[in-house]
């Protein structure tokens, strides 16, 4: 439904998509405002936490039926309202509710001093809501655009790969995050988000295979060309970085940026054939879950940019040096878990007499060695061979 002689009209059926897009703004205040750009390409949603955490979200207006924007006077050729983005979430999720229907939005707005207009309308009722806007400053972007001129880190990686890494460090109480980056010369790369918490440094390692880590450099800032065996190190309060965890769960592929004043840009594509909802029961009545999205459609497309913290001493640094050489010298050897068990024995347990099938000798007859060497018949405590972790 497009509503003649009104500044912005658009229509969709794709609601679910809308909410699982949405969602990715919720980590930045829930009950906060969202300031709303409309223009000829789409409608962009931006937040900003502190002036230390930035997120651009961008729906494009392939995603609607139809779309309508008259910038009129305007010379900025968009236009701008501030509203609560839960009084979107919560009007969808509503009506998107266990339908079994499909359920047509349409969005309208009117210039300054009129309402946002969301009308849903499927076989049955049609239901209005309107929500007041205002009008806000324009959050100051000074210090959280990407110099990319001065990029010294870069790379490409798979979204579900770095959620869960995300995921991990939320699960064992990260308090601040560390993200660690190294190109090889022998081409055996390092990416690593690294955790300190009450359990000290932990560290994950990301996969380095291409299918996986699709690209890293690290890039010398003075020359613009790439250096090897040289660290970059990103030090974040965990708080701020986990945001961007939400939008790293839709994401099909993410592309990380450093640059030297510390500034960490996160741009996430969303590609539609990762984000459409399927009913694996079979065929089913036309739905907003199940309706395809369109085939020029791009995607949910993100971009988040997060300051690198001030405290990031060159103790620390060198601290988080020295803990993923560790990780380097285990990953040269054969074995990289290397349990050790001296300290549960009374005297050294020869090698040869370890056998490593049965621990506990059960159903293994005494070695010649061992009858020779006992001057008596007394009993050996079984427990002298038995490691601590038994």
């Amino acid at each position: 439904m497009i509503h003649a002689g009104v500044l912005f009209s658009a229509s969709t059926v794709h609601l679910e998509h809308i909410t699982m897009a949405l969602n990715c703004l919720t980590p930045f205040g829930i009950k906060d405002d969202v300031m709303i750009y409309i223009d000829k390409d789409g409608l962009s949603f931006s937040r900003q936490n502190n002036h230390v955490i930035t997120i651009s979200l961008f729906l494009s207006k392939e995603l609607f039926i139809s779309y309508d924007y008259h910038s009129g006077e305007d010379l900025n050729g968009y236009t701008q309202l501030c509203l609560k983005i839960n009084h979107l979430l919560d009007s969808i999720n509503v009506v998107n509710r266990n339908k079994d229907d499909v359920v047509e939005c349409t969005l309208s707005y009117n210039g300054e001093g009129s309402p946002f207009t969301l009308i849903f309308e499927d076989s049955l009722i049609t239901e209005k809501v309107e929500y007041s806007t205002y009008l806000t400053k324009e959050p100051d972007a000074t210090g959280l655009e990407l110099s990319n001129d001065e990029v010294v880190f870069n790379c490409i990686i798979k979204g579900d790969v770095l959620y869960s890494a995300m995921q991990d460090l939320k699960e064992i109480g990260c308090r601040e995050c560390y993200l660690y980056a190294m190109t090889k010369s022998d081409d055996k790369n390092v990416l690593a988000l690294v955790s300190r918490g009450q359990l000290g440094l932990s560290k994950i390692l990301l996969p380095s295979e291409r299918s996986t880590l699709e690209k890293l450099e690290v890039i010398d800032p003075d020359t613009g060309s790439r250096v090897f065996d040289v660290p970059v190190i990103g030090f974040f309060d965990f708080s701020a970085f986990d945001k961007v965890r939400m939008s790293a769960k839709i994401a099909s592929k993410a592309m990380l940026k450093k640059d030297v004043h510390g500034l960490l840009s996160v741009n996430i594509l969303s590609d539609t054939n990762d984000v459409v909802v399927n009913n694996p029961k079979g065929p089913t009545p036309a739905t907003n879950r199940n309706t395809s999205l369109p085939r020029d459609y791009p995607g949910i497309v993100t971009e988040i940019a997060l300051l690198e913290r001030a405290d990031f001493e060159p103790t620390d640094r060198k601290e988080i040096e020295l803990f993923m050489s560790f990780n380097e010298e285990d990953r040269a050897g054969t074995d990289v878990y290397k349990p050790r068990c001296e300290q549960a024995a009374s005297k050294p347990v020869p090698t040869s007499e370890i056998n490593d099938t049965n621990l506990l000798h059960i159903g293994q007859a005494p070695s010649r060695d061992d009858n020779d060497n006992a001057a008596d018949d007394s009993f050996r405590p079984a427990a002298n061979d038995i490691p601590l972790f038994f």
